[in-house]
């Protein structure tokens, strides 16, 4: 192992690891397989650790899909309820700082459907990513939960309607985008569902950019003043659901300049991005097949088309991030829900700003915190590590996205990346090598995104046909 930590030496690294997988015989053998061994191994020495009572007892076995996919007692969701059981197949996923930004849960199924709704409202929940379709290769996956050809469902208390006025609503090859009402008594609240169409169990989509976009445009819709976790879910609530909370972990990590060069993460991110949401629910990140994916995804998120810099930790300064807003134009895909409930024809402009989540949403138990109001400063995390466990002051940091802005050309400026207060005398750059890109060149291509503020653009995506339906495996579903 090299002692260079800087971003070209750190990217090469994560592409030769990609490569030595991608040619070996023996995955196993290779540094990416012994790595996803030593997270099985982990988990099953949790799994006597770490207790699973809940999901045990007699009142709440009919509530789970899988018998050996149940939440830790110390991170389930617990619902407010009136009666014998407050369970519900769900987890607290804490992100790098130490805040509850995500529940993973699994997939509802007809004896869950009114607590998946308790959930959402009780917790405010305004952004659902669904990973998988609700019947795949014949098989139900989970009860579909949204109005499709009627006009609304009713689950317990909770009214659910369609809401196709709502400008967000999108469908493309890859993932579509719901508006929903939920609707109790006399309140409503609107909940966005952002359903990736062709990710199957047990496998991987083969398509680094429509995950990405997908996640961009979950923190371009949400609100300012929103402080919820992000629902995500697929069947069991384990691999495909891992999967993309790391994928999202590992863009904030290429955010934190600080937190990315630390030895907290090198050199190896990727492991210990996974052996982090693994603390919080069984089996995030169910197969070796799925854990070469999030590197997959963390190199393209990385060199996206060799546009990207990082900084040399020998030059790098505590107090600077990486902090430039990302703007993507998006063609509009070819679509599969009617017009009226499609965001309006023509390039979709993202620019990404500081999200909502910063701060915990708990203080130390399941109620909700007060709300917060969008006035409040987001500022940046402190030089520590957030993932010891002790308490850090309530100030939340910036979270994402934040990408160095991207240009068409092969030419860096030295001060593309500066910020306004900043000179470029005091700033060195270290160059991503094309070693991945070539690799990628059918996958980046001939769709322009541009950035309105500084008006940096690239070539960029092109949609790609999925990969088959393999035949399930194993003993639980994803």
């Amino acid at each position: 192992m090299t002692d260079n930590t800087d971003g070209d030496s750190i990217f090469s690294r994560l592409v030769e690891l990609v490569a030595d997988i991608e040619q070996s015989r023996d995955p196993d053998s290779t540094e990416i397989g012994r790595q996803f061994n030593q997270l099985q191994r982990t988990m099953m020495e949790k799994k006597d650790i770490l207790s699973c009572n809940e999901g045990t007892k007699s009142i709440n076995r009919l509530k789970n899909r899988y018998k050996d996919i149940l939440p830790y007692d110390k991170y389930r969701v617990i619902l407010p309820s009136d009666n014998e059981s407050d369970y519900i197949n769900a987890s607290f996923i804490e992100d790098l700082y130490g805040h509850r930004r995500y529940i993973a849960a699994q997939g509802p199924i007809d004896t869950s459907l009114a607590d998946f709704f308790h959930m959402i409202w009780n917790f405010q929940i305004t952004s659902i990513i669904c990973t998988a379709n609700d019947v795949e290769a014949g098989r139900m996956k989970f009860r579909r939960y949204w109005p499709d050809d009627e006009e609304s469902l009713q689950f317990g208390s909770y009214h659910i309607t369609k809401d196709p006025s709502n400008d967000k609503c999108y469908s493309c090859d890859n993932y579509e985008i719901r508006s929903l009402i939920i609707t109790r008594g006399e309140t409503q609240r609107h909940v966005l569902l952002y359903h990736f169409l062709h990710w199957f169990d047990h496998d991987i989509p083969n398509n680094e950019p429509a995950i990405f976009e997908l996640l961009l445009r979950v923190y371009q819709d949400r609100n300012s003043s929103t402080d919820s976790p992000v629902l995500v879910h697929c069947s069991a609530g384990c691999g495909r659901t891992g999967c993309i909370i790391a994928i999202d972990l590992c863009r904030l990590l290429l955010n934190d300049e600080h937190l990315f060069f630390s030895k907290d993460y090198q050199p190896y991110p990727i492991f210990k991005i996974a052996s982090h949401i693994r603390q919080f629910r069984i089996a995030l990140i169910q197969t070796l097949k799925q854990y070469l994916f999030v590197y997959k995804m963390f190199v393209f998120m990385m060199q996206l088309h060799e546009n990207i810099l990082l900084r040399s930790i020998s030059n790098n300064n505590e107090n600077q991030t990486l902090d430039s807003s990302f703007t993507t134009k998006l063609p509009p895909p070819p679509t599969i829900i009617p017009s009226s409930s499609r965001r309006q024809s023509g390039p979709f402009q993202i620019t990404l700003r500081s999200p909502p989540i910063g701060r915990r949403l708990f203080n130390g138990s399941n109620i909700p915190s007060p709300a917060i109001s969008p006035s409040e400063d987001f500022s940046s995390p402190s030089k520590s590590s957030s993932l010891n466990n002790t308490p850090q002051t309530p100030e939340p940091p910036p979270i994402p996205p934040r990408f160095p802005q991207l240009n068409t050309t092969n030419r860096y400026r030295a001060d593309q990346f500066i910020h306004s207060d900043e000179t470029s005398s005091n700033t060195r750059f270290n160059h991503i090598r094309s070693k991945y890109s070539r690799q990628k060149d059918s996958i980046l291509s001939k769709h322009i995104r541009s950035d309105s503020a500084d008006s940096y653009s690239i070539s960029y995506f092109t949609h790609h046909q999925q990969q088959q339906c393999s035949h399930e495996q194993g003993a639980y579903s994803d």
